[in-house]
């Protein structure tokens, strides 16, 4: 009930807390909006994995996590 009143993913597991839904859009505690589009799209380049691909996957995950520790 939870999620469906406030839209707080939280309900969901702790893994989605901050994360929520607001105008059709999914919100990262970050304040980024991804659009089903976004999402589709990331998961795509995810999924190609090159070698290449592999090292920026990682560059990218390390500095997701360390913007996730900045002071909002």
């Amino acid at each position: 009930m939870k999620l469906y009143s406030c839209r707080d993913l939280a309900a969901i597991n702790d893994d989605w807390r901050g994360w929520q839904i607001k105008q059709g859009e999914l919100v990262t505690p970050n304040g980024w909006t991804l659009t089903p589009d976004r999402i589709v799209t990331g998961n795509a380049l995810l999924q190609i994995s090159a070698e290449n691909d592999r090292e920026m996957k990682a560059a990218i995950i390390r500095t997701a996590r360390m913007l996730r520790r900045l002071p909002q």
